[in-house]
């Protein structure tokens, strides 16, 4: 389906502020689903301080808070409201759920307010980062904001009723806001909608979906300026994440042929598209993505992807079977090109159904995991000139707390290409990076994950499923490298040793390993003993865990379009740098 658009209706799909109330401002975004709270906001980096505009639907007092975790506790807040012709702004810090006592030392600075219309405006300025223990520091990734207000205005400055309305949500509140920054949607576009089929959703916990479909067709190709998720209403909780992989086979007798991408029903030239390259990204809270204005991503012509297989991920935990879903994403793109093609690399630990690899004690905090691309992929699979990087994709699954990148040349630790300390598993957008950082070729990339399954009775192993975990950072380049995926992960080997040694040391069960006759039962054996038969509770095995983790060596693959590997496969690293603080 496809459709003409001009400028006129920029203020529909563009990142790019257009709401009149915040005329001046770079950002904005509803707080909640009824819009009765407007939160508006720019970043001035000359200064390292940001200013915000808040507007609610009350004639009384306003509250907005950065917190620590969604929760109001440890929260760093501010309250105001205009009375009598004055405004009054205080900043406070919540201790618990009870109204914020105010801070001894106030770091806000109230710059308006108004009432209008039967609403409360209040404009404030603070650091990002203010360097006091009571304020907490606006940094990269995600942002969590707690917000209120109440429909009176307080008797006095030291009498605040209890809030009417209040909600939280998260926020990139610095993406796009340095020299990268997503372009005004100019000119004439068109879009077109990749959307499932009317599927009838398993009433399972989680389903993988493979749609194959076609792109438009254009001769000379095209660039992708902007995409977002198209979402059924009512689906919201249900739809995970969407990604639709380039399919560079003809697949046209096969668009009909829709299924689990697991399934062995689906023709095999499907199945291998999935898994591939990745041309559109999308996950659970995520607003959609607008390219910076010289940068597309290419389809079509002589060269670019014709197909795709969207694979939506389901999440169904009340395995519900009444979902018939249509959701998937809408791509805006122009035939007039842009100066640089870009692509989606894939970096972190290999995925696969059943990742007893990748391997978390339960009830745990603070289990960071490693995982390296190396200096001889990057060597072997970038141009000459490198590879720049302009926007990010982080990813795990429930138990991931934090989420960074590295980047090492020469065993000299540059600046961090990425970090997100306050990881929102419901809130997962692509970040348009605040410089963009260059990658040469010999360079390593480092992918760390710091998870917490301290409410966790069972191992948590990688894989698919919600309750599985992974460790993933996508990155958006140009030019275009040989390069797709560089993942990593311990040998197989080497964790069947560490089933031996716990069985060894009485906090593992028996396992069928050495009775097993072939490479099947083996890992069948130590599946089972990984899911069902180690013993985490003592402080030897934990420690055991620790060793075995921070001191194995890792395999890779270091893959291009269509998984061609550039380099043998799983080729042996000696081990890491040291961990970082």
């Amino acid at each position: 389906m496809t459709m003409i658009f001009s400028l006129l209706l920029l203020g529909l799909i563009s990142t790019a502020l257009t709401d009149h109330h915040c005329q001046g401002y770079d950002h904005t975004r509803y707080l909640d689903t009824d819009k009765t709270y407007l939160l508006c906001w720019k970043v001035d980096w000359p200064t390292e301080t940001i200013t915000f505009k808040v507007q609610a639907d009350t004639l009384g007092w306003v509250g907005f808070g950065i917190s620590p975790d969604g929760h109001m506790p440890g929260s760093d807040m501010v309250i105001g409201w205009q009375k009598s012709g004055s405004g009054y702004l205080q900043d406070r810090f919540a201790t618990d759920r009870v109204m914020p006592p105010v801070d001894e030392k106030q770091n806000v600075e109230l710059l308006s307010s108004s009432e209008s219309d039967g609403k409360t405006t209040l404009e404030f300025r603070r650091k990002l980062q203010a360097c006091e223990p009571k304020d907490l520091p606006i940094e990269s990734g995600t942002t969590r904001i707690v917000w209120s207000y109440n429909y009176a205005d307080p008797t006095s400055v030291d009498s605040v009723p209890i809030h009417d309305k209040k909600g939280s949500t998260s926020i990139g509140l610095l993406s796009g806001t340095g020299s990268v920054q997503a372009a005004d949607l100019t000119g004439t576009y068109e879009h077109y909608d990749l959307l499932n089929k009317n599927v009838s959703v398993p009433s399972v916990d989680t389903t993988y979906w493979c749609q194959p479909l076609k792109l438009p067709v254009i001769a000379n190709g095209a660039h992708i300026i902007r995409y977002e998720p198209v979402i059924q209403p009512g689906h919201e909780i249900l739809v995970h994440h969407i990604l639709a992989y380039e399919c560079n086979a003809d697949i046209d007798p096969y668009l009909n042929v829709a299924g689990s991408c697991d399934s062995g029903s689906l023709p095999g030239v499907v199945r291998r598209c999935r898994g591939g390259q990745p041309l559109l990204a999308w996950a659970v809270g995520g607003q959609g993505t607008t390219l910076p204005a010289d940068i597309g991503l290419p389809f079509s012509g002589t060269n670019g992807p014709k197909y795709v297989v969207m694979e939506t991920h389901y999440n169904n935990p009340q395995m519900k079977a009444d979902f018939i879903d249509a959701s998937g994403m809408r791509m805006y793109y122009t035939q007039s090109k842009r100066k640089y093609d870009a692509q989606i690399l894939e970096f972190g630990h290999k995925v696969s159904t059943n990742e007893i690899e990748l391997l978390l004690p339960p009830r745990m905090s603070n289990i960071v995991t490693e995982n390296l691309c190396p200096g001889v992929c990057t060597q072997q699979a970038l141009p000459s000139g490198g590879v720049n990087v302009f926007a990010t994709f982080l990813h795990s699954h429930t138990a991931g707390k934090r989420i960074w990148v590295k980047h090492i040349r020469n065993s000299t630790e540059l600046p961090e290409i990425d970090r997100n300390d306050h990881y929102d598993f419901n809130f997962q957008d692509i970040t348009l990076l605040r410089r963009e950082t260059n990658i040469q070729p010999g360079d390593d990339i480092q992918v760390f994950c710091d998870y917490d399954t301290s409410k966790r009775a069972e191992v948590t192993i990688g894989g698919l499923g919600t309750m599985n975990e992974m460790c993933l950072a996508y990155l958006f380049v140009y030019p275009v490298p040989r390069l797709r995926t560089c993942l990593s992960q311990i040998p197989y080997d080497d964790l069947t040793v560490f089933i031996q040694d716990a069985y060894s040391n009485g906090w593992a069960s028996a396992t069928d390993y050495n009775s097993a006759t072939n490479n099947y039962e083996r890992r069948s054996a130590v599946t089972q003993t990984v899911k069902n038969g180690l013993d985490f509770t003592s402080e030897q095995s934990r420690s055991s865990w620790r060793q075995f983790w921070n001191s194995r060596n890792r395999q890779f693959d270091c893959q291009g379009l269509n998984h061609v590997d550039l380099l043998v496969r799983s080729s042996l690293l000696r081990g890491f740098l040291p961990r970082p603080c």
